[in-house]
């Protein structure tokens, strides 16, 4: 996982504070891991990272889904199917 540094100016730039610099009489402390979540006084924020994770849970729940509901379809329309061949539907479909 990246180290995240505190964000300053370098030449009139936003950078991330190089590595074995420091700052005079400033501190910081992560929270946590980062995790898309972050502490700003008692304020708890969100960076958007968590966002993207959960919608990409998402994508894959309705892949899913589509996958399922397709092989109850196929095994609607086909009520002589084996219990092997639906079986070979489903894992082929998902």
């Amino acid at each position: 996982m990246a180290s995240r540094y505190p964000l300053v100016l370098i030449s009139g730039a936003f950078s991330e504070l190089p590595t074995g610099d420091s700052i005079i009489g400033a501190s910081f402390t992560l929270v946590s891991e980062p995790s898309g979540l972050y502490l700003s006084g008692s304020d708890l924020g969100i960076d958007g990272s968590a966002i993207a994770s959960g919608n990409a849970a998402q994508v894959t729940a309705n892949t899913a889904l589509a996958s399922g509901n397709a092989a109850l379809s196929l095994i609607a329309s086909s009520p002589s199917l084996t219990t092997e061949e639906v079986i070979g539907l489903i894992v082929a479909l998902s």
